[in-house]
């Protein structure tokens, strides 16, 4: 793959796909599930309270399916329906979400930091409808980033919860990894949160306590870091489009097309 990198220039250093971190050392017992099939594998993380220094990682489930590159391509289904299957698993934990705020963070004008508002942009909005709906009412926002708009995406983000009050809010932005076998072929789902525009000291994470709401993070490695430098695949159009075509649908058919 290394013959099909570009480097790129982005202002915004991206969060750390969770595999970057030591996993190698978290005892099997954090490991609380793996599931393989010929498709993909699915592992399924727990952060706790005595591994949380040495992984540099917030305490909560991470779940990664990884995948070669090529089954973005040909296996759609599959990972759409883990996607789905991952998904659903957290929403189990809440006791009601009738009210979902999806944002897509990243910026839409950077081919490898856009794939937050791809993913919104093939969801389908309900919160302007009526009460009349029995499916769950889904709101999005694209906050954008602040060296475009000059506002920190955390306030932007805060005025929107304040005005819809929403159950849970899915968070969904490119990560960057250090690691060549991961670039394009991972996507990560957590409940611990993330850091909008990271690389500016002003951002705030945004997790359960910032608005003590459940917060899910969905992201696809879509940067690789080597030296200090960023790059991304020569095929990541390609990438962006896929991969926010899983997610999109999996979001799609866990809130309407299910319902």
């Amino acid at each position: 793959m290394r013959d099909n990198l570009e480097m790129v220039h982005k202002n915004e250093v991206k969060q750390k796909l969770f595999l970057d971190s030591n996993i190698d050392k978290i005892d099997k017992k954090y490991v609380v599930e793996e599931k393989k099939t010929n498709n993909f594998k699915t592992t399924h993380y727990i952060v706790a309270k005595e591994n949380k220094k040495q992984l540099k990682r917030e305490m909560g489930d991470y779940y990664v399916i990884n995948f070669n590159y090529e089954k973005l391509y040909t296996k759609q289904n599959y990972l759409i329906k883990e996607v789905e299957r991952v998904i659903r698993n957290f929403l189990k934990k809440y006791h009601k979400v009738e009210k979902v705020l999806m944002i897509g963070l990243g910026n839409e004008n950077v081919l490898g930091d856009s794939l937050g508002v791809e993913v919104t942009n093939k969801v389908i909005a309900t919160n302007q409808y009526t009460d009349f709906l029995t499916i769950p009412k889904i709101a999005l926002f694209n906050p954008s980033v602040t060296e475009k708009t000059g506002i920190n995406s955390y306030n932007l983000i805060k005025m929107v919860v304040e005005d819809i009050k929403p159950d849970i809010i899915i968070m969904i932005d490119s990560l960057a990894t250090n690691k060549e076998e991961y670039l394009n072929s991972a996507i990560e789902i957590n409940d611990t949160g993330i850091i909008p525009g990271s690389a500016l000291n002003s951002s705030r994470e945004i997790n359960k306590n910032s608005f003590h709401l459940p917060i899910l993070a969905i992201g696809v490695p879509c940067c690789l870091i080597i030296n200090k430098k960023i790059y991304n695949s020569a095929f990541i159009k390609e990438v962006i489009t896929l991969s926010s075509d899983i997610i999109s649908k999996s979001l799609n058919n866990l809130f309407i097309e299910h319902h």
